[in-house]
């Protein structure tokens, strides 16, 4: 009881309006060492895709999204981001190495955010740290899932679809 009480608590603690600063993967498409996502976003809808390292859902989408900007369906200043889900059992490097690396097949064409364990999210409204770490504010997203936030730090859209979906994916870019 203890811990559904604590569940509960925390549930009804998480603000409405969430951003995450957070270390990027370092490249130059990542636009800067450390990404505050709605001030990069600057007023405009954010597309987060959650991801792990070994997710094979997480690599189709990462390989569907890269393929439609290849082919040029999505344009390259279109607001997506790679958030990476589970440091506390995966290294930097490994996210590094499947989502921002120039000889993996899932590179990201787009940012890659990579928080640390424990890190927390920002609450918008009173601009400081919450208490919980950025996963348990944003509800915990399964890999792979999408959220869009909007430019004032509300989730306007949510996906879980674990497979590379073209009318899932439409459905997002249409929110952006």
């Amino acid at each position: 009881e203890t811990v559904i009480e604590s569940t509960e608590e925390e549930e009804n603690n998480v603000p409405e309006r969430l951003n995450l600063i957070a270390d990027t993967a370092g490249r130059d498409i990542d636009r800067s060492e450390t990404m505050d996502i709605l001030a990069d976003a600057d007023g405009q809808n954010t597309l987060i895709l959650w991801v792990s390292t070994g997710c094979s859902g997480c690599h189709d989408w990462t390989e569907m999204i890269s393929e439609e900007m290849r082919n040029g369906n999505i344009s390259n200043d279109t607001r997506i981001l790679t958030v990476h889900r589970y440091p506390s059992f995966e290294s930097r490097q490994e996210v590094i190495d499947v989502y921002a690396s120039n000889e993996s097949s899932t590179n990201s064409l787009w940012p890659v955010l990579i928080p640390v364990e424990d890190q927390p999210a920002i609450d918008v409204e009173n601009n400081q740290e919450t208490e919980m770490d950025y996963a348990t504010a944003f509800e915990t997203p399964a890999t792979p899932s999408f959220t869009i936030l909007d430019g004032e730090g509300y989730t306007i859209w949510t996906n879980k679809e674990y497979w590379a979906d073209k009318s899932v994916l439409n459905d997002a870019l249409n929110q952006l």
